[in-house]
């Protein structure tokens, strides 16, 4: 997953292969992601799996911590 931080004023984490993930950004495991997820503004890209794979997770993690 990659988190494109320079677009929009907040974070937005891509799949590793979406087109739409800014070229140079940081790779990150899937529980980088979930943290740049958390940060204030951030947003999974819903033109690849990001959505469809993060932001289920944290609903599970809603609670704990």
């Amino acid at each position: 997953m990659r988190p494109d931080s320079e677009r929009r004023g907040g974070t937005v984490v891509h799949d590793a292969l979406c087109r739409h993930a800014a070229r140079g950004g940081q790779e990150l495991g899937t529980l980088g992601a979930l943290d740049a997820l958390m940060r204030p503004g951030a947003s999974a890209c819903h033109d690849c799996c990001a959505a469809e794979v993060l932001v289920p997770a944290m609903e599970l993690g809603k609670g704990y911590g």
